[in-house]
């Protein structure tokens, strides 16, 4: 088994790129005998990654496992005036948003193919995805509990900044300036 991962930019998201990002969506958040489960997919394609690539700072990463289409994970610059960023600032403690809010790198997700899971590939896309960012910090939401996800970015120095920001998820945050010193 051989898995490579490769940085894509807005532009080389392509309508291949699109369907293997749309079916790996739907492997890992929805059911594919739902048709709610294949728009909720296709709007991700065609709504949420067309939108989010527009952003300052954008980064997409895609794992490809012998040939096949793995995983991807990406982010962008997160900044005053946009949702999340927005959002937690009227959650989280004002020390916080003071200090980790506003021009961070926003992971917003790792997702690998459930076919895939275990290998490794999460971890692969998470390094390749946060390698060389030039923000100080990044930022993302998540459940903190013994998960795979949870182990995946304390193993990477991810630390809880705020638990329960939003129901049953945690704000984490890196210090980015912290791991190139």
């Amino acid at each position: 088994m051989t898995t490579t991962v490769q940085a894509l930019t807005r532009k080389q998201i392509d309508a291949d790129t699109r369907k293997a990002l749309a079916a790996i969506y739907l492997a890992a958040y929805g059911d594919a005998s739902l048709p709610e489960s294949q728009l909720d997919a296709d709007n991700f394609v065609t709504s949420t990654i067309r939108r989010h690539s527009r952003r300052a700072g954008f980064r997409l990463v895609l794992a490809t496992t012998d040939g096949e289409t793995s995983g991807y994970a990406y982010g962008f610059t997160g900044k005053h005036g946009q949702f999340w960023s927005d959002w937690l600032a009227g959650a989280a403690p004002a020390d916080i948003v003071e200090t980790w809010v506003g021009d961070h790198f926003e992971l917003v997700d790792i997702v690998v193919d459930p076919a895939h899971r275990g290998q490794g590939i999460a971890g692969l896309l998470h390094d390749e995805l946060v390698e060389g960012l030039p923000q100080q910090k990044a930022l993302l939401a998540t459940t903190p509990d013994d998960g795979a996800a949870a182990r995946l970015y304390g193993g990477r120095g991810w630390q809880v900044l705020v638990p329960g920001i939003d129901g049953e998820k945690a704000l984490y945050g890196l210090d980015l300036a912290a791991r190139t010193a």
